[in-house]
């Protein structure tokens, strides 16, 4: 359970879109062509990236709730990795740097094309390290012991964390506990987008870490519905 692939249709999308165009008029050998298309495409790709930015730096209102899913023989409460807006932002992006690129290789002259094969690779490296990062992300998961990072690459036991004065706040006061892949500090959300309100998962975080004797019911129905009527009578 890692990036939707929608998340990788709306990343590769636009600039595959832009190439196939852009390489149908090369192809055709038809050089009139290329105007209309540049004068079509350009607004597009320009308009879709201010939505994209707009998008990107809006705050997460994703849902109040977790999913309950199989974790190593037992049910835990998952929230799947959402790059949905990074996907939009960067994808958009990428097809308007292709549509500059190549309109960079028409120039006659060596510095200019040279110039258009650079953001060409730079391009290209860019999609590449996206598709890194999305392919191996995987979901965060709260079980009766822990929590799992990118589906469990990393697990951080409950004795790791440390609940704050202020709720809800914690601190990594153990981090020789961890296992597997090392992290300096928990911070869910901040190098993976997840598909939750960042505001609800912390709460559920906090409130494990003030109250353990409800971590056994981890993953259930019941557990949820708790938790959940708990976080809303504690703000409303």
């Amino acid at each position: 359970m890692g990036a939707r692939t929608g998340d990788y249709l709306v990343l590769l999308g636009p600039p595959v879109a832009v190439g196939a165009a852009v390489g149908v008029v090369v192809m055709a050998d038809s050089p009139e062509a290329f105007l209309p298309l540049l004068i079509v495409l350009q607004p597009l790709t320009t308009l879709g990236i201010v939505l994209g930015l707009v998008q990107l730096t809006r705050s997460n209102r994703g849902p109040s709730t977790f999913r309950l899913v199989g974790h190593d023989g037992r049910m835990a409460f998952a929230v799947r990795p959402n790059f949905r807006r990074q996907c939009l932002f960067n994808g958009l992006l990428s097809a308007a740097l292709v549509l500059m690129a190549v309109t960079g290789l028409r120039v006659p002259g060596r510095v200019v094309p040279a110039m258009a094969w650079a953001i060409l690779v730079l391009n290209a490296t860019a999609l590449v390290l996206m598709l890194h990062r999305m392919l191996r992300s995987g979901p965060l998961l709260l079980t009766a012991d822990g929590i799992a990072i990118d589906g469990g690459r990393t697990f951080v036991p409950w004795a790791a964390l440390e609940a704050g004065p202020d709720s809800p706040q914690w601190t990594l006061a153990r981090p020789e506990l961890v296992r597997g892949r090392r992290i300096k500090a928990f911070q869910p959300g901040q190098v993976v987008p997840l598909e939750v309100s960042l505001w609800f998962l912390s709460l559920s975080i906090h409130s494990y870490l003030a109250h353990p004797e409800h971590r056994a019911a981890i993953g259930t129905p019941e557990e949820l519905d708790r938790l959940r009527g708990a976080l809303t009578r504690q703000f409303t």
